[in-house]
Protein backbone atom coordinates (compact mmCIF):
# COMPACT_ATOMS: atom_id res chain seq x y z
CA UNK A 1 0.00 0.00 0.00
CA UNK A 2 2.66 2.58 1.25
CA UNK A 3 4.62 1.77 -2.44
CA UNK A 4 1.55 2.03 -4.38
CA UNK A 5 0.90 5.72 -2.72
CA UNK A 6 4.40 6.72 -3.20
CA UNK A 7 4.95 5.73 -6.82
CA UNK A 8 1.79 7.98 -7.48
CA UNK A 9 2.09 11.16 -5.46
CA UNK A 10 3.61 13.14 -8.75
CA UNK A 11 -0.78 12.43 -9.75
CA UNK A 12 -1.80 14.57 -6.48
CA UNK A 13 0.58 17.22 -7.97
CA UNK A 14 -0.71 17.38 -11.21
CA UNK A 15 -4.09 17.53 -9.95
CA UNK A 16 -3.39 20.41 -8.01
CA UNK A 17 -1.51 22.56 -11.15
CA UNK A 18 -4.69 21.96 -13.16
CA UNK A 19 -6.15 24.25 -10.33
CA UNK A 20 -3.29 26.77 -10.12
CA UNK A 21 -5.49 29.51 -11.64
CA UNK A 22 -8.48 28.88 -9.06
CA UNK A 23 -5.98 28.42 -6.07
CA UNK A 24 -4.73 31.59 -6.78
CA UNK A 25 -7.99 34.05 -6.99
CA UNK A 26 -9.10 32.22 -3.69
CA UNK A 27 -5.55 32.76 -2.22
CA UNK A 28 -5.39 29.04 -0.71
CA UNK A 29 -2.52 27.43 0.02
CA UNK A 30 -1.27 24.29 -2.06
CA UNK A 31 0.22 22.47 -0.10
CA UNK A 32 -3.10 22.35 1.51
CA UNK A 33 -4.97 21.20 -1.79
CA UNK A 34 -1.77 18.35 -1.64
CA UNK A 35 -2.37 17.36 1.41
CA UNK A 36 -6.23 16.80 0.16
CA UNK A 37 -5.42 14.87 -2.92
CA UNK A 38 -3.10 13.15 -0.68
CA UNK A 39 -6.19 11.85 1.33
CA UNK A 40 -8.00 11.28 -2.09
CA UNK A 41 -4.97 8.54 -3.57
CA UNK A 42 -5.22 6.68 -0.28
CA UNK A 43 -8.80 6.12 -0.73
CA UNK A 44 -8.17 5.21 -3.85
CA UNK A 45 -5.73 2.28 -2.93
CA UNK A 46 -8.22 1.28 -0.61
CA UNK A 47 -10.72 1.17 -3.36
CA UNK A 48 -8.69 -0.50 -5.95
CA UNK A 49 -9.57 -3.85 -7.72
CA UNK A 50 -7.42 -4.89 -10.21
CA UNK A 51 -9.84 -7.75 -11.16
CA UNK A 52 -11.65 -5.08 -12.99
CA UNK A 53 -8.78 -4.31 -15.42
CA UNK A 54 -8.28 -0.62 -15.10
CA UNK A 55 -4.89 0.94 -14.49
CA UNK A 56 -4.63 2.28 -11.08
CA UNK A 57 -3.33 5.60 -12.54
CA UNK A 58 -6.44 6.10 -14.07
CA UNK A 59 -8.64 4.97 -11.07
CA UNK A 60 -6.39 6.90 -8.63
CA UNK A 61 -6.53 10.23 -10.30
CA UNK A 62 -10.74 10.29 -10.14
CA UNK A 63 -10.33 10.39 -6.66
CA UNK A 64 -7.46 12.77 -6.26
CA UNK A 65 -9.26 15.04 -8.31
CA UNK A 66 -12.43 14.29 -6.44
CA UNK A 67 -10.84 15.39 -3.17
CA UNK A 68 -8.97 18.15 -4.13
CA UNK A 69 -12.40 19.80 -5.71
CA UNK A 70 -14.24 19.18 -2.63
CA UNK A 71 -11.75 20.91 -0.76
CA UNK A 72 -11.91 24.03 -2.73
CA UNK A 73 -15.20 23.92 -2.86
CA UNK A 74 -15.66 23.83 0.83
CA UNK A 75 -13.17 26.85 1.16
CA UNK A 76 -15.21 28.98 -1.31
CA UNK A 77 -18.87 28.35 0.48
CA UNK A 78 -19.92 29.32 3.86
CA UNK A 79 -22.31 26.76 3.42
CA UNK A 80 -21.17 22.79 3.19
CA UNK A 81 -23.15 21.49 0.39
CA UNK A 82 -23.78 17.55 -0.42
CA UNK A 83 -20.87 16.56 -3.18
CA UNK A 84 -23.57 15.13 -5.40
CA UNK A 85 -25.26 18.48 -4.77
CA UNK A 86 -22.17 20.29 -5.93
CA UNK A 87 -21.57 17.85 -8.60
CA UNK A 88 -25.07 18.28 -10.21
CA UNK A 89 -24.96 22.05 -9.98
CA UNK A 90 -21.51 21.93 -11.35
CA UNK A 91 -22.29 19.65 -14.35
CA UNK A 92 -25.31 22.44 -15.13
CA UNK A 93 -23.01 25.74 -15.09
CA UNK A 94 -20.70 23.85 -17.61
CA UNK A 95 -23.51 22.83 -20.02
CA UNK A 96 -25.03 26.48 -19.47
CA UNK A 97 -21.47 28.06 -20.28
CA UNK A 98 -20.67 26.02 -23.68
CA UNK A 99 -24.10 26.21 -24.94
CA UNK A 100 -24.15 29.09 -27.80
CA UNK A 101 -28.44 29.62 -27.08
CA UNK A 102 -30.68 29.49 -23.99
CA UNK A 103 -30.87 25.99 -22.30
CA UNK A 104 -34.50 25.89 -20.66
CA UNK A 105 -34.12 23.79 -16.76
CA UNK A 106 -36.25 21.03 -18.30
CA UNK A 107 -33.72 20.50 -21.36
CA UNK A 108 -30.90 20.80 -18.62
CA UNK A 109 -32.71 18.13 -16.28
CA UNK A 110 -32.98 15.91 -19.51
CA UNK A 111 -29.53 16.29 -20.42
CA UNK A 112 -28.29 15.53 -17.02
CA UNK A 113 -30.56 12.56 -16.34
CA UNK A 114 -32.28 14.45 -13.35
CA UNK A 115 -35.30 15.87 -12.37
CA UNK A 116 -36.24 19.42 -12.97
CA UNK A 117 -36.90 20.20 -8.87
CA UNK A 118 -33.68 18.42 -8.42
CA UNK A 119 -31.67 20.50 -10.68
CA UNK A 120 -33.22 23.58 -9.79
CA UNK A 121 -32.72 22.82 -5.94
CA UNK A 122 -28.85 21.69 -6.65
CA UNK A 123 -28.47 25.34 -8.55
CA UNK A 124 -29.87 27.55 -5.53
CA UNK A 125 -28.26 26.02 -3.07
CA UNK A 126 -24.84 26.35 -5.14
CA UNK A 127 -25.78 30.20 -5.20
CA UNK A 128 -26.66 30.30 -1.09
CA UNK A 129 -23.47 28.45 -0.45
CA UNK A 130 -21.34 31.03 -1.77
CA UNK A 131 -21.72 33.65 0.82
CA UNK A 132 -18.84 36.12 1.65
CA UNK A 133 -17.78 36.76 4.89
CA UNK A 134 -17.87 41.06 6.44
CA UNK A 135 -14.48 39.97 7.90
CA UNK A 136 -12.60 38.76 5.00
CA UNK A 137 -10.31 41.57 3.95
CA UNK A 138 -11.10 43.86 0.59
CA UNK A 139 -7.53 43.50 -0.70
CA UNK A 140 -4.94 46.03 -1.01
CA UNK A 141 -2.19 46.22 1.89
CA UNK A 142 -4.46 47.97 4.11
CA UNK A 143 -6.53 46.18 6.91
CA UNK A 144 -10.10 47.36 5.62
CA UNK A 145 -12.47 44.48 5.43
CA UNK A 146 -15.59 44.69 3.77
CA UNK A 147 -17.53 45.63 6.85
CA UNK A 148 -15.59 48.56 6.53
CA UNK A 149 -17.37 49.22 2.87
CA UNK A 150 -20.39 48.60 3.45
CA UNK A 151 -22.79 51.78 4.03
CA UNK A 152 -24.25 52.73 7.70
CA UNK A 153 -27.98 52.77 7.33
CA UNK A 154 -28.15 55.04 10.36
CA UNK A 155 -25.87 57.57 9.06
CA UNK A 156 -27.08 60.68 7.27
CA UNK A 157 -26.81 60.72 3.85
CA UNK A 158 -25.17 63.87 2.15
CA UNK A 159 -28.35 65.48 1.03
CA UNK A 160 -30.07 64.70 4.34
CA UNK A 161 -27.50 66.03 6.44
CA UNK A 162 -27.43 69.76 4.59
CA UNK A 163 -31.21 69.53 4.55
CA UNK A 164 -31.24 71.68 7.59
CA UNK A 165 -29.39 74.41 5.69
CA UNK A 166 -32.54 74.11 2.79
CA UNK A 167 -34.46 76.50 5.04
CA UNK A 168 -31.85 79.43 5.54
CA UNK A 169 -31.16 79.39 1.78
CA UNK A 170 -35.01 79.82 1.47
CA UNK A 171 -34.42 83.29 3.25
CA UNK A 172 -32.53 85.13 0.29
CA UNK A 173 -34.44 87.02 -2.45
CA UNK A 174 -35.07 85.71 -5.53
CA UNK A 175 -32.13 86.89 -7.27
CA UNK A 176 -29.67 85.96 -4.79
CA UNK A 177 -30.71 82.35 -4.38
CA UNK A 178 -30.48 81.90 -8.18
CA UNK A 179 -26.95 83.51 -8.80
CA UNK A 180 -25.65 81.13 -5.45
CA UNK A 181 -27.30 78.09 -7.65
CA UNK A 182 -25.78 78.95 -10.69
CA UNK A 183 -22.69 79.36 -9.15
CA UNK A 184 -22.36 76.33 -6.31
CA UNK A 185 -25.32 74.12 -7.52
CA UNK A 186 -23.64 73.09 -10.74
CA UNK A 187 -21.38 69.78 -11.62
CA UNK A 188 -19.01 72.59 -12.88
CA UNK A 189 -18.72 75.88 -10.96
CA UNK A 190 -19.92 78.41 -13.22
CA UNK A 191 -17.63 81.74 -13.37
CA UNK A 192 -18.92 85.08 -12.68
CA UNK A 193 -19.03 85.90 -16.37
CA UNK A 194 -21.31 83.21 -17.08
CA UNK A 195 -23.72 83.98 -14.25
CA UNK A 196 -23.59 87.16 -15.23
CA UNK A 197 -24.14 86.42 -18.83
CA UNK A 198 -26.89 83.89 -17.75
CA UNK A 199 -28.75 86.41 -15.41
CA UNK A 200 -28.62 89.85 -18.02
CA UNK A 201 -26.57 91.18 -14.80
CA UNK A 202 -22.73 92.78 -14.96
CA UNK A 203 -20.17 90.73 -13.81
CA UNK A 204 -19.50 93.31 -10.83
CA UNK A 205 -23.50 92.77 -10.16
CA UNK A 206 -22.90 89.12 -9.67
CA UNK A 207 -20.08 89.59 -7.49
CA UNK A 208 -21.83 92.08 -5.02
CA UNK A 209 -25.19 90.08 -5.06
CA UNK A 210 -22.84 86.50 -4.21
CA UNK A 211 -20.98 88.41 -1.41
CA UNK A 212 -24.92 90.24 -0.03
CA UNK A 213 -26.06 86.48 -0.01
CA UNK A 214 -23.11 85.02 1.83
CA UNK A 215 -23.12 87.71 4.51
CA UNK A 216 -26.95 86.53 5.05
CA UNK A 217 -25.91 83.20 5.42
CA UNK A 218 -23.39 83.85 7.42
CA UNK A 219 -25.31 85.86 10.03
CA UNK A 220 -27.99 82.88 10.42
CA UNK A 221 -25.74 80.18 10.20
CA UNK A 222 -22.50 81.02 12.41
CA UNK A 223 -24.71 81.19 15.82
CA UNK A 224 -25.69 77.88 14.89
CA UNK A 225 -22.61 76.21 14.05
CA UNK A 226 -20.84 77.65 17.07
CA UNK A 227 -23.06 77.72 19.60
CA UNK A 228 -21.58 79.77 22.76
Amino acid sequence: MKRMVSANLRLVVTAVKMRQRRIIQLRLDSMDLVQAGNIGLLRAVEKFDPRRGYKFSTYAYWWIRQAVNRYVQEQTGSIRLPVNVIDLATRAASILASSDRTVSSRELAQQLGETEARLQFAIQAARRSHMVSLDQKAGGENEMTLLDLVADPSELRPQEDYHWMEQHLQQLDEKEFHVLKLRHCQERQLSYASVAQLTGRTKDQVQRIERHAFVKLRRKLTPMLNPV
